[in-house]
């Protein structure tokens, strides 16, 4: 499932065309603190000013992606029109689980450094996102299955939709509510989205999934368990041929 968790044309659609918007409104608006450096790209994914990236934002069907670096201290935002390829990546791409600390729904405390030692699965989701809502029950199987491994669910929703949602599906995996910035690190640009780190942190792969209908929830689990297992054992004998 398509989202587009950026809908600046709310920013910079036809109502703000009398009062052109300011760089400043605009980061506010956002949420980005004023010591963030942002970047931004035309159609041409060249680097351009706000000014010639607010005017583009403009056409219609224009919308914008939004890139984190890694370490979270730099943002690009680049005009896409519908149809239209992605401009490639502005930043390296991603090799390791990103460094964080956060709090699940419980309140604890979770960390990058706690999870290593184990391989991690990360599903990433959000509450309105039908095929998630799906793979909850194949999701919590698999875990189950699996007590050798760190699972972790991460959405963007607030704690408290965030909460809603695992009392209402009785999702069981570790939940991490309020995680946009985790979320753009890793550059999830679909959901829902897994992603497989081995024990030291590295990222061995990714997935889209999610399930349509009840005849897809039923090839959740072993799709997956085909992905992962697969992922893990040629990382096994890569570093077995060290």
């Amino acid at each position: 499932m398509r989202l587009r968790h950026l809908l600046i044309l709310l920013l910079l659609g036809p109502a703000a065309a009398a009062e052109p918007l300011s760089e400043e409104t605009f980061r506010a608006n956002m949420g980005f603190a004023s010591g963030t450096p942002l970047k931004y790209r035309n159609l041409d994914c060249a680097v351009v000013g706000f000014d010639a990236f607010a005017k583009q934002m403009e056409q219609d069907g224009a919308h914008a992606d939004l890139d984190r670096a890694t370490d979270g201290n730099a943002v690009t935002f680049t005009v896409r029109l519908r149809g239209r390829p992605r401009c490639p990546g502005p930043y390296p791409s991603i090799t390791h689980l990103p460094e964080f600390d956060l709090r699940d729904l419980r309140g604890q405390r979770v960390s990058s450094a706690s999870l290593k030692g184990k391989p991690t699965l990360v599903n990433f989701y959000f509450a309105a996102c039908v095929p998630c809502i799906r793979e909850v029950e194949p999701l919590n199987e698999f875990a189950a299955a699996r007590p050798g491994m760190n699972f972790l669910a991460v959405t963007f929703d607030d704690r408290e939709t965030a909460r809603k949602f695992v009392d209402r599906y009785g999702f069981r995996w570790r939940v991490l509510p309020d995680a946009r910035e985790l979320v753009d690190r890793i550059r999830v640009k679909n959901y829902p989205m897994v992603a497989l780190f081995d024990a030291q942190g590295r990222l061995l792969g990714t997935k889209t999934g999610g399930a349509k209908d009840e005849l897809e929830a039923e090839n959740v689990g072993p799709q997956l368990a085909r992905w992962m297992d697969g992922l893990l054992r040629q990382s096994t004998k890569q570093k077995a041929a060290r």
